[in-house]
């Protein structure tokens, strides 16, 4: 019967030691920046976006700096970027390299470019 009881409390031990590493992600929506002061579209502006995170993505948004993008709160995300530089006699496209990023609340600014990444 004691031999019953152990193995009992073993596996019940084993069960609740599993569910408490266990933790599922929390989502949440940020605003995701390309903004010139990161070294973004040099001699251009910012005009157009196609981002993509570890949970979202979007096909070219036209007219400015910014998306509105799915993250997993609390832990590293992969933002990748490609933009469309205007200038006033045409334009040019800019990839923006690979940054993992840790956003922390919904609704957060995160901001990108050649000059590393920030979040307020």
């Amino acid at each position: 019967m004691s031999v019953v009881l152990s193995v009992l409390g073993l596996a019940f031990s084993g069960v609740a030691a599993t569910q408490g590493t266990a933790q599922a992600a929390s989502y949440g929506w940020v605003y995701i920046s390309f903004p010139k002061w990161l070294g973004n579209c040099p001699n251009a502006t910012v005009k157009g976006i196609q981002a993509y995170t570890d949970y979202w993505n979007t096909n070219w948004d036209m007219g400015d700096d910014l998306v509105y993008g799915k993250v997993a709160l609390g832990q590293r995300n992969t933002i990748i970027g490609n933009l469309f530089c205007k200038r006033p006699t045409g334009g040019y496209y800019q990839a923006v390299a690979r940054y993992d990023v840790v956003p922390t609340r919904s609704g957060q600014t995160v901001w990108v470019g050649p000059g590393g990444w920030t979040r307020n």
